[in-house]
């Protein structure tokens, strides 16, 4: 016979113990075993809840994890469901008449090598040592089978357990002081059980054991041990929850940079921590009640009648509900704090409070508004068109020269910003805004009609992004200094000219006066040597103007010269190029 088989009896054992505990989990104590034996489920269950048949090891094995972890979820499962399964099993009367003239454990307890080497397939070798009326040692060396674990050792302490129940005696104490499968050459037991006398063995053997009465003490004391067990471990379980919480609130009281407090329904403090007394300079022992607490931090009577008469008010509102209000405190400094302080009811009359400075937050805030205020009134004085758009291009802001450019009579807060333009500008408007919101800048100059005016003005737009996703618009009318540009342009042109005519007038003067001087001498001479003479000074005063029209080809620059005192001309050596060499022939 294969020995990696084990009795259909373990696996019974283990099917009745979930059936009586959890019944609508058998089907998942016995899912996928039908496959492993090569049957229908209804013969699986059929086979496994036979009492003397026989089925893989690993079967047996994997209903015990089972039974252990995925379904009761008890560490122990394997010793109390065999303490159950020995206890409430009819052997028959042959098998209860041979344990009843065994006449107690201590002899079972010397036969057990041959029985369990007669009655399972697992273990390889046992034996007992130090046996007495009352204890003993059990060894077992379990055979090398991978299915085998701890739940097998569990399974052989329960059996052990119960056999003093065979005798009406109360049953055994089983300690496991080492384990096989945790690396020991052995798994030893040791057994304790109450010693037998001859009355109890007379009475036992004579009598037996009232099953009834043994299976509902044993049921009884079973379910008892499994929910003082679950209320001991939710006890546990509740009290590592609030020494949790304790903590977490302990540390977040320490810590939190408010002032808390707790008050009874009579206004003592029940609490205060450290940044109360940070907060204030009052120490634990001067914070006794309410109303000490208003003796220090309200000495003006007024105020701590108001303060009072609040907290009346809000006493009103019964528990669970939070007042805020906002009070002037005198620490013990004599300094003078603005504090928020938030007022909650508790159940039974306590109360909480919550105390924050925030006197650094209404300066600042103050100071904030008197800056908006400052800002609002430059942007109002400014002669420029200021608009302030948010991220999706809505008017938030606009000055009165914005309304006045735009020739918007309507307040423009919320409108979009490319609805203020002309309609031939939108377009612009369009392509101009999806470069700011790039995170860059930009400037040009536009026309836009002027405001109650005749034609179009100049204006010179600059559009920058700000943090935030905020986009000023600055409109500039530069209509009269564009005019004023173009007329300088215009006179510094017009003085050019003057001033080339100056030049050409100076220059070409002398080279004329010479040509018209030699015409007159040649009509005068009649002698060939003497008209030679004035050709040749014609030639030379020819190719003079020439040279000089060439230099005025030549300006690339504006260099001038005083000509006359408050006349100025063109400095021809100094605003003409340089003349271009020819290039050698060779």
């Amino acid at each position: 016979m294969n020995e990696q088989l084990t009795s259909t009896f373990n696996t019974q054992a283990v099917i009745s113990y979930v059936r009586r505990r959890r019944p609508e989990a058998v089907p998942l104590l016995l899912q996928g075993l039908e496959q492993t034996l090569g049957l229908t489920m209804e013969e699986t269950e059929a086979l496994l809840c036979h009492p003397g048949r026989w089925v893989p090891q690993e079967v047996y094995c994997e209903m015990l994890r089972r039974a252990r972890e995925d379904i009761l979820e008890d560490p122990r499962a394997p010793y109390r469901l065999f303490f159950e399964a020995l206890t409430f099993h009819n052997w028959g009367p042959l098998k209860t008449l041979f344990l009843r003239l065994m006449g107690s454990p201590r002899s079972v307890i010397r036969a057990a090598p041959w029985l369990i080497r007669r009655f399972t397939r697992s273990v390889e070798r046992v034996w007992a040592s130090e046996l007495t009326d009352s204890s003993c040692l059990l060894h077992l060396v379990w055979k090398p089978q991978a299915a085998l674990s701890h739940d097998n050792c569990l399974a052989i302490m329960g059996a052990l357990a119960s056999l003093p129940l065979r005798w009406g005696s109360p049953p055994a104490t089983v300690v496991e002081e080492a384990c096989f499968f945790e690396g020991h050459p052995a798994t030893v037991l040791r057994l304790s059980w109450t010693p037998h006398t001859w009355r109890l063995r007379l009475r036992g053997a004579f009598r037996g054991v009232n099953a009834g009465r043994a299976r509902f003490l044993v049921d009884s004391l079973n379910e008892h041990a499994r929910q003082v067990e679950l209320l001991t471990e939710q006890s546990r379980e509740m009290s590592r929850a609030l020494a949790q919480e304790q903590r977490r609130f302990q540390a977040l009281a320490e810590n939190i940079s408010l002032g808390m407090a707790f008050l009874d329904s009579r206004g003592r403090f029940l609490y205060s921590n450290p940044a109360l007394s940070q907060m204030f300079g009052y120490s634990r022992q001067q914070l006794t009640d309410l109303d000490t607490w208003r003796g220090l931090a309200y000495p003006d009577p007024q105020t701590r009648r108001r303060v009072e008469q609040a907290w009346r008010e809000d006493s009103a509102a019964g528990e669970g509900a939070i007042s805020q209000r906002t009070f002037r405190v005198r620490c013990a400094d004599g300094q003078d704090k603005d504090v928020l302080l938030r007022a909650g009811f508790l159940a039974e009359g306590e109360r909480f409070l919550l105390m924050e400075d925030v006197t650094m937050r209404l300066a600042a805030q103050e100071r904030l508004g008197r800056s908006e205020a400052l800002m609002r009134a430059v942007l109002e004085g400014s002669p420029d068109a200021v608009l302030v758009l948010d991220q999706e291009g809505r008017v938030l802001m606009a000055n009165r020269a914005a309304q006045e450019v735009l020739s918007f009579r309507e307040p423009m807060a919320g409108k979009p910003w490319l609805e203020l333009l002309p309609p031939e500008r939108r377009s612009w408007g369009q392509s101009l805004w999806e470069w700011v919101r790039q995170g860059k800048v930009a400037r040009e100059e536009l026309e836009l009609p002027l405001a109650g005016q005749e034609g179009q003005g100049v204006f010179e737009i600059m559009v920058v992004s700000l943090e935030g996703g905020v986009v000023i618009i600055n409109l500039r009318d530069i209509t009269h200094r564009d005019r004023l540009e173009k007329e300088r342009q215009k006179a510094a042109r017009l003085a050019g000219v003057v001033e080339l005519a100056g030049t050409a007038a100076h220059e070409l003067n002398q080279p004329l006066t010479s040509l018209l001087a030699c015409s007159e001498m040649m009509g005068l001479y009649q002698e060939v040597p003497d008209l030679q003479r004035q050709a040749v000074r014609i030639r030379q005063d020819t190719l003079r103007l020439a040279g000089l029209v060439e230099r005025f080809g030549r300006i690339v620059r504006y260099e001038t010269k005083e000509y006359l005192p408050g006349r100025r001309i063109i400095d021809l050596d100094k605003a003409a190029a340089p003349k271009e060499e020819p290039p050698d022939h060779y």
